[in-house]
């Protein structure tokens, strides 16, 4: 039986409590992405979650990314909730089960996919909390295994030109220090 993984819900959990307490007048402020708000931020998450529906659903994707702004709408975190509801709905056993095809030529099963994308939701969980003015500390147990899945995909991702430099750290940087830096952020301690 296959079930949706605990670290995958548990990043979702913590990407959504920095997006709920995202002030209202901080939602046009820079994020560390280049030439993104933090509604862009939102936005983006919140798509990524709309193809992990798709992905479950057996739906093709799009052909180009949506608007992240038109993503997160008026009301980014109602927009998230209402998107990640629909989402968990479509992630049964069989869905869960299914291969997908992921960019770089990768192809897994939807649950081993789920599995690494934590990642995706912690360094945007920290985005999302630099631009509005919070801060954020993952769990251990989440972001060991999302630095893991970080340092096994980023040469690739550097070389396909999806990533940027990497951020220098220093010798006694923690976890997600070391995670953030991956993607070419200096957060405090690096």
């Amino acid at each position: 039986m296959w079930l949706v993984p605990e670290g995958f819900v548990r990043a979702l959990d913590v990407f959504e409590a920095v997006l709920a307490a995202a002030p209202a007048d901080r939602w046009l402020s820079p994020s560390p992405c280049e030439g993104w708000a933090a509604v862009d931020v939102a936005g983006h998450v919140t798509a990524g979650l709309l193809v992990v529906e798709m992905r479950a659903a057996g739906r093709p994707l799009p052909e180009d990314d949506p608007d992240w702004r038109e993503v997160a709408g008026a009301d980014p975190l109602g927009s998230w909730r209402q998107v990640r509801a629909r989402m968990m709905a479509e992630l049964t056993p069989e869905a869960l089960a299914r291969p997908v095809r992921l960019a770089l030529g990768l192809e897994m099963t939807l649950c081993e996919w789920l599995e690494g994308y934590p990642l995706e939701l912690l360094v945007h969980a920290w985005d999302l909390a630099e631009a509005t003015g919070q801060s954020v500390a993952f769990d251990a147990d989440l972001v060991g295994p999302a630095l893991a899945t970080a340092r096994q995909m980023a040469p690739a991702g550097r070389e396909a030109g999806m990533l940027g430099p990497e951020a220098s750290v220093s010798e006694d940087a923690d976890d997600q220090v070391r995670l953030l830096a991956l993607f070419g952020r200096s957060p405090a301690g690096a």
